[in-house]
């Protein structure tokens, strides 16, 4: 797993945003947040839950991920195989900084069409 991959699962819906939906960007921006709460040094609460998120298969947690990940415009069963990846990757604090190029990435977007 490389930190590029990010671009396949994040960068690629971003590009795709259709201006109509602008909702997207808050769903990946949850998505990614989520993935950076994962990944922190220390556990804690967030941490945990963030973990607990990505693992759910069924319940209202996993109804919540699901229409988090249908409405950004990204596969869930390909987050949670990636967001995975990333969580037990030996270096996470590579994808925790790719993840904030995106959250930036977003952020300007958003920023630019208002």
């Amino acid at each position: 797993m490389k930190s590029n991959d990010l671009d396949e699962i994040f960068v690629d819906p971003i590009i795709q945003y259709d201006r109509k939906y602008p909702e997207r960007r808050l769903y990946l921006a949850i998505i990614l947040q989520a993935l950076m709460d994962a990944t922190k040094d220390k556990s804690d609460v967030d941490k945990r839950r963030a973990k607990a998120w990505f693992k759910c298969s069924i319940g209202v947690t996993c109804d919540n991920f699901e229409f988090i990940c249908d409405h950004a415009g990204v596969e869930p069963n390909y987050v949670r195989s990636f967001a995975y990846e990333v969580i037990h990757s030996e270096n996470p604090r590579t994808f925790r900084y790719k993840i904030r190029q995106y959250k930036r990435m977003i952020t300007k977007e958003k920023d630019a069409n208002e």
